[in-house]
């Protein structure tokens, strides 16, 4: 029987539904999956939308083991061709405008890694492939900081904003509404804290 250990990583079946804060543990540190948008391609940036594509979850990959190998074996999985494939990591939940990386050379990945690592909603990653020819020629600027670019933490602002003593329940149901995965507890009472202590410095 496969076990987390054992397993290198998998493609999830579309019509799985998983827990991965409870797969993987609520303390994890080690797995992660990836969020998989492909077979479409960007419109041009600025209001850059990923258009014509299909979303697929890989599962159960090791932070400490993924490098380029492994993530060419995925492409190659789904039946791409890596010499054709242009592959973007997304600063979690950013706009697609601002929150894209490349994910080519040995430091794009070890950069990727250490992102994962360091990432407040680490279970899941989002990456978006162009095949052939890519129209991404602007990145994620390097001095922004995440709490306050990503999309997720417009919404949890916008939630706090609307209502100042919105619990951490109410906002994960919130979230989950929009996500269509779960946010882990823990993590989300940071960032909610976070978001409270900005709202309530600008309203005073």
């Amino acid at each position: 029987m496969m076990t987390l250990e054992t397993l290198n990583w998998e493609v999830r079946n579309s019509s799985a539904h998983l827990d991965l804060y409870d797969i993987y543990g609520s303390e994890n540190k080690k797995y992660f999956s990836i969020m998989l948008n492909h077979g479409g391609s960007f419109l041009y940036y600025p209001n850059r939308d990923y258009f014509g594509g299909v979303i697929d979850h890989v599962d159960f990959i090791n932070v400490e083991t993924f490098y380029a190998e492994v993530f060419h074996n995925i492409l190659t999985s789904f039946g791409y061709d890596v010499d054709r494939t242009f592959a973007y990591s997304l600063v979690s939940f950013a706009p697609l405008d601002v929150g894209l990386n490349k994910l080519e050379s040995w430091k794009d990945f070890l950069n990727f890694v250490k992102k994962v690592k360091t990432d407040v909603f680490f279970c899941v990653q989002q990456i978006y492939l162009e095949h052939n020819q890519t129209t991404v020629t602007t990145f994620y600027p390097q001095t922004l900081n995440f709490a306050t670019n990503s999309y997720l933490c417009t919404i949890l602002y916008s939630m706090v904003a609307s209502n100042s003593k919105i619990t951490v329940w109410e906002a994960r149901i919130i979230l989950f509404g929009k996500l269509s995965f779960w946010i882990n507890v823990d993590k989300l009472i940071k960032a909610l804290e976070y978001i409270k202590f900005q709202v309530n410095l600008l309203g005073k």
